[in-house]
């Protein structure tokens, strides 16, 4: 991805499109400190850069989160953030740990270590904040998917929320898989308030009662071979009326092309994985 086809994204949608995704590269935390590129390769995009902030290395274990939470390693944050505002990003929205509630990820947090999870999070924000004021801070989860040692299906929000101090957007991933996917109308109830984790309904319940904006950053088709519903043009459909009844909170919802088989989401004729959900989601975008 790059300036030019995130340009072409709204251009061939027929709606410029305002914010694009990034990650930066973390296999080490010298990594994550000095990977850059992953800003240059947007210069000259117009909209506004959505950047996805691990809170650990990829070699780290989740336990390590006390570090970051004690402030062992509030120079990389800090130098995070610098790159960012001497780049022209410093509005950036980043998405601090997200989908901290997977077992997938190095930050990864469960109902008993959520104390921890949060702390390291907020030191993050607090940290960047101070370098790059006008950073906006998005906390999402993962849908769907349960918090290890939950009590309530909930508590992937409720305690890992940070605080009302430091988050502006409140989000989620979510795909057209698994209980969060749907083909219907019955179905399509039971993905958005799902019964073991929260749905985009409860997260967009939950922005609303925090008065925060609403952050659906990946959202998208998936592949059947990933027990996805495929070319599924009412997932497209629905996700649209989801967010014209939310967009009273609405600030960011983006659809997650990624052509690989671990998705094959594509919309873009360039990889034209699902022609009809395409030409569903041109006509209402």
């Amino acid at each position: 991805m790059n300036a030019k086809r995130a340009t072409a994204w709204g251009t061939w949608r027929g709606t410029p499109s305002d914010t694009t995704m990034t990650y930066p590269e973390a296999p080490t935390w010298a990594a994550l400190s000095n990977s850059t590129w992953h800003i240059d390769t947007f210069r000259g995009f117009k909209g506004r850069l959505v950047y996805g902030l691990p809170m650990l290395p990829a070699n780290a274990k989740p336990a390590q989160l006390r570090d970051v939470a004690a402030g062992k390693h509030d120079a990389v944050f800090r130098k995070l953030a610098r790159d960012l505002r001497a780049r022209g990003r410093g509005n950036s929205i980043v998405k601090i740990g997200w989908e901290a509630n997977g077992y997938w990820m190095s930050f990864s947090a469960t109902a008993p270590t959520a104390p921890t999870y949060r702390a390291a999070w907020r030191r993050i924000a607090q940290v960047m904040a101070k370098e790059s004021p006008a950073l906006v801070f998005s906390f999402e989860v993962n849908c769907g998917t349960a918090l290890k040692g939950q009590r309530n299906r909930l508590d992937s929000l409720t305690k890992l929320y940070p605080g009302n101090d430091v988050v502006d957007l409140v989000g989620c991933s979510t795909y057209d898989w698994w209980i969060t996917g749907a083909r219907n109308e019955s179905t399509w109830r039971t993905s958005i308030r799902p019964p073991k984790g929260p749905g985009i309904a409860d997260v967009a319940s939950f922005a609303r009662a925090k008065r925060k904006g609403l952050s659906i950053s990946e959202w998208g088709l998936a592949t059947k071979r990933r027990n996805g519903n495929g070319d599924n043009p009412f997932y497209i459909r629905k996700m649209k009326q989801f967010f014209d009844a939310n967009a009273d909170i609405l600030v960011l919802e983006q659809y997650f092309n990624e052509p690989a088989a671990s998705m094959g989401n594509s919309l873009w004729p360039e990889a034209p994985q699902n022609p009809k959900a395409a030409a569903v989601y041109r006509q209402l975008w």
